[in-house]
């Protein structure tokens, strides 16, 4: 049963006020009842603060546990959104003029979207690839097999020589022949590099010296060697019949034999003006 606080001052009245008490008392009904007021605000207080601070430290606990909890399940908060220690720690004392600034919030930023890669397509037509100058066959390297014929003579056997300088450089003709105004013979010896054929007559001496064996001349045109050889070496060639007639000197010039799939097989040395059979 509750009473009302006037209805417990009239009840300290009549108990004061009874006679059988034998004494009056110093006590004033009303400072009892304020007192009690007062006695039970306080109360009230100090347990309505004992239930904030109970609510305080369990809704601490509870946000340390909730952050706990999610950084094992990968998230992350901002320590100041959790923590209440950590946000009244992390102001600057009163009176300093500066603050600690909050720490960095360790929420992950969004990844940008993914840029598309550069267009490589070009703005206009698409252009063939650049084609590049056609490079020409390597040449065939110098021949320099076999002995070597100049654009002067073979060995000691020089064009023009007479019969008798002739036989004395190299040595007497062997089957000597005559037809007509040419003389026909066969040289062999120290003085040539390999046996030759020779075609002279007594005006024009030595008109025509055809080796026999493999020979090249000093420009590396021999045996194996190809019309495009022949022409780049003697620009000044002429074709006729089987062979080329290829400028060699003043007065001289290479015969060159080749054969049906253009390859040279036999090379000889004449002089330009000169009507004896190539012996």
């Amino acid at each position: 049963m509750n009473m009302s606080d006037e209805d417990v001052q009239q009840k300290l009245r009549d108990l004061f006020s009874d006679d059988r008490l034998g004494v009056q008392s110093a006590l004033n009904p009303e400072t009892i009842v304020a007192g009690a007021k007062r006695r039970r605000r306080r109360r009230q207080m100090m347990q309505t603060t004992t239930g904030m601070a109970a609510a305080v430290v369990i809704l601490g606990g509870g946000l340390t546990v909730f952050s706990i909890h999610d950084k094992d399940n990968g998230a992350a908060f901002p320590g100041d959104q959790l923590s209440l220690g950590q946000s009244a720690s992390s102001q600057a004392p009163a009176g300093t003029g500066s603050e600690v600034p909050p720490p960095p919030s360790s929420v992950s930023q969004p990844a940008p979207p993914p840029q598309p890669p550069p267009s490589t397509a070009p703005d206009g037509p698409v252009k063939p690839p650049k084609t590049t100058a056609a490079t020409k066959p390597p040449a065939q390297g110098k021949v320099t097999t076999g002995s070597l014929l100049t654009s002067s003579g073979f060995g000691k056997l020089r064009l023009g020589m007479s019969e008798a300088d002739a036989e004395a450089a190299v040595s007497p003709l062997r089957a000597r022949e005559v037809r007509g105004s040419c003389i026909y013979g066969y040289a062999e010896g120290s003085g040539v590099p390999g046996p030759t054929s020779v075609s002279l007559t007594e005006a024009d001496g030595v008109t025509v010296i055809n080796p026999a064996g493999t020979v090249h001349t000093p420009e590396g045109i021999g045996v194996g060697s190809t019309e495009s050889d022949i022409l780049t070496a003697y620009p000044g060639s002429t074709k006729d019949g089987g062979s080329y007639v290829s400028p060699a000197g003043a007065v001289s010039s290479y015969r060159i034999f080749v054969s049906n799939d253009g390859v040279v097989v036999s090379i000889l040395l004449t002089s330009i003006n000169q009507d004896c059979q190539f012996s």
